[in-house]
């Protein structure tokens, strides 16, 4: 990587009348450096899989037990937990298990 001597920007490899040489593509500077064949632009784009998504074990025997109404079996009690599922601005998820049939419900605020 070179630096362009009048003004400091990047020198990028352009090919002018037909030569490989090393442009500013600020000022306009060119420079034939050393060796004008020697200048390729390349571009490597690294590619990854998707977060993998994360299952959370959660020890229901700390979680406190709120009053709510399963649409499943009937009962009136669900412990409660919440957890951010989402971007940080937004508000986190709440998450109901029923207490007799364990069910799982999801509240979005």
């Amino acid at each position: 990587m070179e630096f362009c001597p009048q003004c400091g920007s990047i020198m990028t490899p352009t090919i002018v009348n037909g030569k490989r040489v090393l442009k500013c593509a600020h000022c306009g500077y060119v420079s034939e450096g050393k060796s004008s064949n020697t200048y390729r632009v390349s571009q490597k784009i690294m590619k990854s899989p998707k977060d993998a998504v994360s299952l959370v074990d959660i020890d229901i025997s700390t979680l406190p037990v709120v009053e709510f109404k399963c649409e499943n079996c009937g009962n009136n009690k669900a412990y409660v937990y919440e957890l951010q599922t989402r971007a940080g601005d937004e508000p986190a998820t709440r998450f109901y298990i029923c207490t007799k049939c364990r069910k799982v419900y999801r509240e979005y605020a």
